[in-house]
């Protein structure tokens, strides 16, 4: 709870400052769609000069993988790639910026919790995570090889997008042989897709390994 009540804060900011630069707030939480799955999901949906935006929000510094995360929302969707955060994480992730052409607008330096809440914070949401990773290791699903190989390579190359462009096929081909196994595989998708995809792969390893 504590973990959702942060996020929500960090996007509530950049709501705020998006606004003061002259956006307009469409909606937030928008969800990613490819092939009926949900592949992925944008924070704020924003306009400004007839334009829509999929902005992706970083509480911290934005690095090459949440810039990629970016460009490829914005493929899907149409939109212009729009990243705040607390700058960049890095020379490389700037560059990469630069060439994508995704724009990014540095959050202000404010503090929002004390150091013994954000501890309570970090500390809820490690064990809520280690609850449910347990969970998904002591219960593997009943999936076939092509199914297996999809999960797995999404767990390698950290997406949908990219796990498609490594099996041959096209993103909508991945996203309805994701939406056929998703009650199956207890995939909810969205930005948990990658994480539950390597728990997924490691389910199998350790069960051939019994």
């Amino acid at each position: 709870m504590k973990g959702r009540r942060a996020r929500r804060a960090s996007e509530a900011l950049a709501a705020h400052l998006l606004e003061e630069l002259g956006f307009r707030v469409v909606r937030l939480h928008e969800p990613v769609v490819v092939g009926g799955f949900e592949v992925s999901d944008i924070d704020i949906v924003a306009e400004r000069g007839g334009e829509l935006y999929a902005v992706e929000v970083k509480a911290g510094a934005v690095d090459v993988s949440g810039l990629r995360q970016a460009y490829v929302n914005s493929i899907l969707t149409g939109m212009r790639p729009l990243v705040v955060a607390r700058g960049f994480a890095g020379e490389e992730a700037r560059a990469l910026a630069e060439r994508l052409g995704v724009e990014v607008i540095t959050l202000p330096d404010l503090v929002a919790a004390g150091a013994d809440e954000v501890r309570e914070i970090v500390r809820e949401a490690v064990l809520d995570a280690l609850v449910e990773a347990l969970g998904r290791l002591l219960s593997c699903p009943q999936l076939s090889e092509d199914e297996w190989r999809l999960v797995e390579a999404i767990a390698a190359e950290g997406g949908l997008p990219q796990a498609a462009r490594r099996l041959g096929l096209s993103v909508e081909e991945a996203a309805r042989a994701l939406a056929s196994m998703r009650s199956r595989a207890g995939l909810t998708g969205g930005r948990r897709l990658v994480l539950e995809a390597r728990l997924l792969a490691l389910c199998r390893l350790l069960g051939e390994g019994r």
